[in-house]
C-alpha cells in the first residue's frame, strides 16, 4: 500500500458518507460481543514480582520488528522507536488536530459545525455508551479539558489513519504482538493538543480503570520535539517493568499514584525527549504522566493509540474493529 501523507487536502478530498459508515460498522462490530480468554495474556498480573530499574530501551525504526518490541515490552514495559515516521509526513497533520479540537469545542458551546471532515462523529456513538448521551457528554467534557480529542469525532480523519498505520506495517505488527487481530477503542483513540500552562497531571497506569486482564499496546506519536528541556511537555515514565497496579494510596484520584510513591517504589523516572515522528510504545501497566517540574512554553501534539486483543480488550473503553 502507498503511504500518502494526511492532510487537510487530502482529508477534505475523501468520501466523508463512506467514512462515517465504516466507522460505524467498527463500532457496531464490538456492540454485543464480550471479552473472553482466547488469548493468553501477554503480562499476567502478579503482585510478587516488579522488574529492576533501569533506562527505556530505544531503537531505530529499522530495528524495530516483533521480537525487539516483545523484549522491551515484557523486560522493560515500554520502547521507544526513533523516526518511526517522517517529520514531515506530520506537518501537515498538526492543523489536522487543531481543526478537529476546535469543532468538538464549538460543538460543546452549543453551537455545533455541519457535519464535514473534521466533526461528523457517527450516530451510535450515543447508544454504543452505557449511560448513553450523559457518559458520552461526560467523556467529551474531559477530553475538552485536557486539550484532546476522540479521533472517532472525525471518522474521516480516523479512517486515514488506520489506513497510514497499515501502510507502515503496523496492523500486521500488532497482529503479531497480540497474537490475535487488534482493535482500537473509541475512547481511548485521542488526538492531543497540550493546554498552557500545563496543569500537574497525576502519575497513573491505565490499567488502573481499563483492567488488568487485557492485552494491551498504545502507540504515543509526539508531532512536535518535546520532552527533556525542549520547553514542550512530554512524559515522565518510570523505566521498569511493572506487574501489578499501584496503590492510589495520598493520591488524588482512585486511579492515580501519588508523586511519594512513586519515588519510594522506583527511586527515579525518565523524562526523554521526543523527536517529531517518534513513537513511544507502553502497555497498560506502565506507570507515567504528562512531564512536570519545568516551566512549558510551547504546545505539544500528539497522537495517542490503544491496541488490544480483539478477545482482550477494555468493554468499558467502547472497541472498534480494525
Amino acid at each position: 500500500m502507498q503511504v500518502k501523507d494526511i492532510s487537510g487536502t487530502v482529508l477534505e478530498a475523501r468520501d466523508l458518507a463512506a467514512d462515517r459508515a465504516r466507522m460505524t460498522t467498527r463500532i457496531e462490530t464490538f456492540r454485543d460481543r464480550l471479552p473472553g480468554e482466547q488469548a493468553p495474556l501477554l503480562v499476567p498480573a502478579d503482585t510478587s514480582h516488579t522488574g529492576s530499574p533501569g533506562l527505556i530501551p530505544e531503537v531505530p525504526a529499522a530495528n524495530l520488528d516483533l521480537p525487539t518490541l516483545r523484549t522491551a515490552i515484557l523486560e522493560h514495559g515500554s520502547l521507544i522507536v526513533r523516526g518511526l515516521f517522517r517529520e514531515t509526513a506530520l506537518n501537515g497533520f498538526i492543523p489536522v488536530i487543531d481543526a478537529v479540537l476546535d469543532a468538538c469545542e464549538n460543538n460543546s458551546r452549543g453551537d455545533p459545525p455541519l457535519p464535514g471532515v473534521y466533526f461528523n462523529p457517527t450516530a451510535n456513538m450515543t447508544g454504543i455508551m452505557p449511560n448513553r448521551a450523559k457518559e458520552l457528554g461526560n467523556t467529551r467534557n474531559f477530553h475538552r479539558d485536557s486539550g484532546s480529542a476522540m479521533c472517532v469525532e472525525a471518522p474521516s480523519v480516523a479512517e486515514a489513519l488506520l489506513e497510514w498505520y497499515a501502510a507502515h506495517g503496523l496492523q500486521q505488527l500488532m497482529t503479531d504482538y497480540l497474537g490475535e487481530p487488534p482493535c482500537l477503542t473509541m475512547k481511548k483513540w485521542v488526538l492531543r493538543r497540550s493546554r498552557l500552562p500545563v496543569a500537574e497531571a497525576g502519575w497513573h497506569q491505565d490499567g488502573a480503570f481499563m483492567g488488568t486482564d487485557i492485552n494491551s499496546l498504545n502507540m504515543w506519536i509526539p508531532l512536535n520535539e518535546c520532552g527533556g528541556t525542549t520547553g514542550s511537555p512530554g512524559m515522565d515514565v518510570v523505566p521498569r517493568r511493572l506487574t501489578r497496579i499501584a496503590s492510589a494510596d495520598g493520591a488524588q484520584f482512585n486511579w492515580s499514584v501519588s508523586t511519594s510513591q512513586v519515588s519510594n517504589a522506583s527511586g527515579q523516572w525518565e523524562s526523554p525527549l521526543f523527536n517529531a515522528g517518534d513513537a513511544f510504545f507502553f502497555d497498560h501497566f506502565c506507570l507515567h504522566r504528562t512531564q512536570h517540574g519545568i516551566d512549558f512554553s510551547k504546545v505539544r501534539y500528539a497522537i495517542e493509540t490503544w491496541f488490544f486483543g480483539q478477545s482482550r480488550f477494555p468493554k468499558n473503553q467502547i472497541p472498534l474493529a480494525w
